[in-house]
């Protein structure tokens, strides 16, 4: 995996990530459980302007921490110019408003310049997520359609999949989404490489085993470098 950002001096603190320390005296050391909504947008760039890419996602962060209800933005891209965005917002209400504002639009038309395909964004209720104050590398993406009738266990699995990852060495941050078109999405986040590769064979084998029983099709997970992490430390499984 490419480290363009120690290479070109750019780190997640300049995209305006908060200091550890604060993070950790901003929110309660109790496993407090909260309610959040999930947008994913997946989008490919130009890989030879994947700096540009980066000046643009310190744009959006800055953007979206002035949005209500917002609560935590997250950016990962790999080496082919496939990236993800990740924001969290407390409540579907504060989401939609977002939205209608056309703030979201406004967003993605930043990286018109630099889209080589259209933008997928995916949008659901966290089900369950385990966060930590650590600054993550690496970023780990499943998004899966699921069978009908298959909500009750899908909820069940993403519950069971986040105790896992907590456990796991070098593990940073886990969302699972039951998203409104029908899929499960999952984002794990990690401290490197070698950290969460060591996962494929434990906790991830046996998420995926499961996954399969109820989806429509073979999960693919994406491997992503990620450049820019805001996210509050609140962890929690529902």
């Amino acid at each position: 995996m490419r480290t363009s950002l120690a290479s070109q001096g750019i780190h997640n603190e300049r995209l305006g990530e908060v200091h550890p320390a604060t993070l950790a005296a901003s929110h309660p050391s109790n496993r407090e459980v909260q309610l959040m909504y999930a947008r994913f947008t997946e989008a490919t760039i130009d890989p030879k302007q994947r700096a540009q890419a980066e000046n643009i996602a310190k744009s959006i962060f800055e953007a979206a921490r002035k949005q209500k209800g917002f609560k935590g933005v997250s950016f990962a891209l790999d080496s082919k110019g496939e990236g993800v965005f990740l924001s969290l917002w407390d409540s579907k209400d504060a989401l939609e408003a977002n939205e209608q504002s056309g703030y979201y639009n406004e967003q993605v038309a930043k990286l018109k310049g630099l889209l080589t395909k259209p933008t997928v964004r995916h949008i659901g209720e966290i089900k369950a997520h385990e966060d930590t104050h650590k600054s993550p590398k690496v970023a780990r993406l499943t998004i899966t359609a699921m069978r009908s009738g298959t909500e009750e266990q899908s909820n069940r699995l993403i519950q069971d999949v986040a105790r896992a990852a907590r456990n796991e060495p070098g593990f940073i941050a886990w969302y699972g989404v039951q998203t409104d078109d029908g899929k499960t999405a999952a984002i794990s986040f990690w401290e490197s490489l070698d950290a969460m590769k060591q996962t494929e064979s434990r906790y991830l084998k046996d998420a995926l085993g499961k996954l399969k029983e109820l989806s429509t099709s073979p999960a693919q997970p994406k491997t992503y470098e990620v450049v820019g992490h805001d996210v509050p430390a609140v962890a929690g499984v529902r």
